[in-house]
């Protein structure tokens, strides 16, 4: 297949990725796309576009079987994207030692982020545990190849505030399982960190930005409420209720989280007539 038809797929198949009633199309067509790229790197000299090319159909691909519910064939998909891009991180890390070089930026970005979706996919399909390993390693990854995330390329800053915002996420899960104190405070830092990145990348001109730092907002005050924080918690309340408002339709869900923790915090400045248990607290 030439190089113009292999794009032409892949864009074709990214299009019907966007959109449920696509999925089913979009499993068959991304089959295509990897066979197709499969053949372009095999033998001879490997070109880096094609490469890449094949980690982010196998990326996207898994995506959507994650999202029909077809986890063992999203695992697996999912895996060999890690291995590509990891590869391909790698490669690029031996041609460009900074790691705010823009290449290697994005082939450090796209590593995490594969890892950080790959968590995402375990989760749904039933493994919260694996989801955590994931995203431990995605960190992992960010730190030791970039340090500490504010000095970092916009690539990677942005994969690694969906990582702490995941982490915290999945730390708050377990605690709602197993009860274990110090999963909040991780999740409180790891929801600290995630604003500090989500706060350097707001630009008033892309929504996207907004709705990311808002919606980080709605895990990271439950989390400070949680370990007593009550001002700072009311402070992300307001500050995130302010934002989602900017969103209008979108940011609707993102309201309900943050008036939910609303509701909370009135119920905390209420005096305490003994006997009071929490949402969080286990029985």
């Amino acid at each position: 297949m030439e190089p113009e038809a292999r794009e032409e797929i892949f864009e074709r198949a990214r299009e019907l990725s966007s959109r449920p009633a696509g999925w089913q199309q979009a499993d068959a067509l991304w089959l295509r796309v990897i066979e197709a790229y499969r053949q372009a790197v095999a033998g001879g000299r490997v070109d880096r576009h094609d490469q890449r090319q094949l980690a982010r159909a196998l990326w996207r691909h898994s995506m959507v079987l994650a999202a029909m519910g077809r986890h063992d064939r999203a695992k697996d998909s999912g895996h060999e994207a890690i291995v590509l891009f990891a590869e391909i991180h790698q490669a690029v890390k031996a041609e460009h030692p900074d790691p705010t070089q823009p290449r290697r930026d994005e082939a450090l970005g796209e590593l995490i982020t594969a890892f950080v979706d790959s968590g995402e996919s375990a989760f749904v399909a039933g493994s919260p545990v694996a989801r955590l390993q994931l995203l431990e390693k995605a960190i992992e990854i960010g730190l030791y190849s970039a340090g500490p995330p504010p000095g970092a390329g916009p690539r990677t800053r942005a994969a690694m505030a969906t990582a702490y915002h995941n982490y915290a996420n999945a730390l708050l899960h377990r605690h709602q399982e197993q009860g274990a104190a110090s999963d909040v405070q991780e999740a409180v830092l790891a929801g600290s960190r995630a604003t500090e990145l989500r706060l350097k990348a707001l630009d008033p001109h892309q929504p996207i930005t907004i709705w990311e730092l808002a919606n980080t907002y709605s895990i990271y005050a439950p989390a400070l409420l949680m370990v007593g924080d009550v001002e700072r918690a009311r402070l992300v309340v307001e500050q995130g209720s302010q934002l989602a408002d900017l969103l209008g339709v979108t940011g609707m869900e993102i309201r309900h989280k943050l008036r939910a923790t609303a509701d909370l915090l009135r119920s905390a400045s209420e005096p305490d007539r003994g006997g009071r248990r929490w949402p969080w607290q286990r029985r």
